[in-house]
């Protein structure tokens, strides 16, 4: 006989008496190193989607057991393998930089075990993976957005800032590129930095030199505050854009006035969010933190709620809410999910196809500026 974990957790079923199990969900997040706001944001909505909702329709109850890879591609990987041989989980949920979960995902293929990352742009996470999804859209069109937003408000040249350690920049450049050259822009030049960079001047230098009409900067928010800050520091106004990897609090507190202006493409801003789901959600972030809801929480949540979707559709399909198989189905068959970050349908490739936001840090505040749909 299976243990009883809770006084809740008998349920009748068919007639008999069957106790409810517990379902474990390992969730890897990046809690302390080079981008632990990823994973503290994360977090915050991930615990805001388990608190409003853990037990399935059965009665079985949801656990989630976390790990903390330190931000580091390595530990992402070691992390997985122990979800899955010492703590026995049905699902790994992470991570956010595109370079870990791309450490993770052979490892939850090779086990046959669903993984849906929530925050990772990169095609490479899921390209030929059958048992990895994404909860967010990718970089080509992330760029793309960049791109358009750039060119529609007349910025026809650009540098491009890469920071050549991370899978995630190093892809989203190229989307940016081929989508703003296609279109009638040009790079004037390309930079690289490095992941924990301090000392931009340099680099600022040939900035000023190639007198842009936009910085694309397709990193992360620790080195774009930098950046933006010795670039003002230099007498360079020139206008930044970047992507979801700069879109954090901390540009703001690193970067301070140098990040007016900052212009970035998102998954969500709750100045936009309209559906019941997404209003639900922003008021119990607020409640509970005393803060504006940030997309990677509202994307947690997602990625946590369309595990649940797909665990409560095998038991409506008399199967386990802990089949693996039937649970990535379900996973890469999503349509139209009715997510905080808007509606998520899962494509052949297991990408979410789904609308983008823009916004621009306005005020030392975070403002929304317009929607983009795929």
């Amino acid at each position: 006989m299976k243990k009883i974990t809770s006084v809740a957790a008998a349920v009748a079923l068919m007639g008999g008496m069957a106790y409810a199990k517990e379902v474990k969900i390992g969730v890897v997040l990046p809690m302390s190193g080079g981008v632990a706001a990823f994973g503290e944001t994360s977090k915050k909505g991930l615990d805001i989607a388990y608190e409003q909702k853990h037990t399935l329709s059965n009665g079985d109850t949801i656990t989630l057991v976390p790990v903390d890879d330190r931000s580091d591609k390595v530990e992402a990987a070691t992390a997985v393998k122990k979800l899955l041989d010492k703590d026995k989980v049905t699902v790994i949920l992470g991570e956010v930089a595109s370079s870990n979960s791309m450490a993770m995902a052979p490892i939850a293929e090779k086990a046959k075990t669903p993984m849906i990352t929530h925050a990772s742009t990169n095609p490479k996470v899921t390209k030929d993976r059958k048992y990895v999804t994404r909860a967010c859209f990718i970089d080509p069109f992330q760029g793309a957005v960049m791109a358009k937003y750039a060119l529609d408000n007349g910025l026809k040249t650009a540098v491009l800032v890469t920071d050549a350690k991370q899978d995630y920049s190093v892809g989203l450049s190229k989307a940016f590129k081929k989508a703003y050259e296609a279109a009638g822009g040009k790079i004037v030049k390309t930079i690289l930095i490095n992941s924990g960079d301090k000392d931009f001047n340099a680099q600022v230098a040939a900035i000023k030199a190639a007198n842009p009409g936009i910085i694309a900067f397709t990193g992360y928010y620790n080195e774009a505050a930098l950046l933006a800050k010795q670039a003002r520091n230099m007498g360079v106004n020139t206008p930044f854009i970047g992507a979801d990897g700069v879109g954090f609090p901390e540009l703001i507190k690193i970067a301070g006035k140098a990040a007016e202006g900052f212009m970035y493409t998102d998954h969500f801003n709750e100045a936009a969010a309209t559906s019941p789901e997404a209003k639900a959600y922003v008021e119990a972030y607020h409640k509970k933190y005393n803060k504006p809801a940030d997309s990677m929480g509202a994307l947690a949540a997602d990625a946590y709620g369309m595990i649940m979707q797909a665990m409560n559709k095998c038991i409506a399909d008399k199967k386990a809410s802990d089949d693996k198989e039937c649970i990535n189905t379900n996973l890469r068959n999503t349509k139209d999910y009715k997510g905080i970050t808007g509606n998520i349908t899962i494509n052949k490739e297991g990408n979410a196809v789904k609308s983008a936001v823009v916004n621009a840090v306005k005020d030392g505040k975070f403002a929304y500026k317009t929607t983009v749909n795929p």
